[in-house]
């Protein structure tokens, strides 16, 4: 996590400038599947790699328990865990304060062991919602139940504070409650200083989940707008897009890299691409990359962010829902392309009549009359000059050069070159 930079800054990947004393923490709270699924750990490969130096702590929100990825359905047709509990019932004993806790638990621990210098809390669907109440600095048992842990008899662990929160598709948050003029979130930060910070969060089109639907983010950007305590926000609707789109085939992408040989690349479906991985058009890479640029432009202390907010753009164009010009892309079928183009392929024979003919005379068809005459007669001029100036092929090098020379020099050679034609077609003698 050290970097050796100098107190003049460089500039990093996405763009901020570093010190070398500077370290972000990023808070990346999970879906429902927890910490420990391939698409979480190479989120956090990601967001690791691109924006160093950084420590990302991604916390066991469900102390083990999180919600399976194969849940079986009952007779009456509701999926149930391993354990037979309903999702709706596996919420239950996940206790909003207990989850509350153990985030601001885990922030502290960025600070205490790490020494971040500042910390953005990045959550994904139930972990998107958990990260908008931590920047508004909401809790679930209201203003009072920040002080006191109910589950122990010690003081609740110190508030979150981020100064940026990427939340993509959160789900299950009262964005009114969270954010706008009437907020019950805290209006300071820990140390006293008045609560600001920026806010970015990405949606999907075709998302009917509660809190996560185009009609929440039109909601939230109005909060986001009207909250005296949000410096910038950029909120996003990616057209065409489903629920956990950004980081549902991360885990594949980063399995499917380190499984591939030099050859086995080109031998999985459409030469390389492994199934679902292009499912969402690119889209991922770019809400990756929005997402660390904008948490980097915002928690970079040494130089902070100045200019005009996303949030006063004048062409509107990164403060609109919509991302503006996009073009989904069509996912490219080679091998059904190449099959299909085999399958109607028509041998055809070549027209040498549409080929430019030459004004040569020599080249009025094969076996020409006039060329085998030029032909015979060049070689009785060559016979006559191996015996006029009785060149062998038992002379050495400098004997058949010399006799050469002697031959051009009386102008033998001349009579060799006969009549020269020039093609104009061409450009060449014949």
């Amino acid at each position: 996590i050290e970097r050796d930079y100098g107190d003049f800054g460089a500039i990093s990947p996405t763009g901020a400038q570093l010190s070398s004393s500077e370290v972000q923490g990023v808070l990346l709270l999970s879906d429902v599947y927890g910490p420990f699924t391939d698409n979480t750990q190479a989120l956090a490969d990601k967001i690791a790699f691109e924006c160093q130096p950084i420590v990302v702590l991604a916390p066991d929100m469900f102390r083990g328990k999180a919600w399976t990825n194969d849940p079986v359905e009952d007779s009456a047709g509701v999926p149930r865990n391993e354990d037979g509990n309903s999702y709706d019932e596996w919420r239950k004993l996940h206790n909003e304060r207990r989850v509350d806790v153990d985030i601001r638990a885990a922030a502290a621990v960025l600070r205490e062991r790490y020494a971040v210098s500042s910390i953005a809390v990045w959550g994904t669907c139930y972990g998107g919602g958990r990260a908008l109440e931590a920047a508004s600095a909401w809790y679930p048992g209201g203003p009072a139940s920040y002080y006191e842990d109910e589950f122990g008899d010690r003081q609740a662990p110190p508030h979150v504070d981020p100064i940026a929160c990427i939340s993509w598709y959160p789900t299950r948050y009262n964005a009114r409650k969270l954010f706008g003029k009437t907020n019950e979130g805290f209006r300071t930060f820990e140390d006293g200083r008045d609560r600001r910070l920026a806010v970015m969060a990405i949606f999907a089109e075709i998302d009917d989940l509660q809190g996560a639907t185009p009609e929440d983010a039109v909601l939230l950007k109005k909060c986001l707008e009207d909250d005296p305590r949000i410096s910038d926000f950029m909120v996003k609707v990616f057209p065409g897009q489903k629920h956990g789109f950004a980081h549902a085939k991360l885990g594949v992408l980063e399995e499917f890299k380190n499984d591939c040989d030099s050859e086995g690349r080109f031998q999985g479906e459409d030469y390389g691409a492994p199934d679902g991985l292009v499912d969402t058009g690119g889209d991922a890479e770019v809400a990756c990359l929005l997402s660390t640029a904008f948490m980097e432009s915002y928690t970079r202390t040494f130089l902070p962010t100045v200019g005009t907010p996303i949030r006063d753009d004048e062409d509107a164009r990164w403060s609109t829902l919509e991302m503006e010009g996009y073009q989904p892309r069509e996912v490219q079928e080679v091998r059904a392309e190449l099959e299909r183009d085999i399958a109607n392929y028509e041998d055809m024979k070549v027209d040498l009549t549409r080929m430019p003919r030459s004004m040569s005379p020599l080249l009025e068809g094969e076996g020409s009359d006039k060329l085998q005459e030029i032909e015979t007669e060049r070689e009785r001029i060559r016979q006559k000059i191996i015996a006029d100036y009785d060149i062998s092929s038992d002379d050495d090098d400098a004997t058949f050069d010399a006799k050469v020379a002697k031959a051009r020099a009386d102008g033998a050679l001349d009579e060799m070159l006969l009549e020269a034609y020039f093609d104009e077609a061409s450009g060449g003698y014949w």
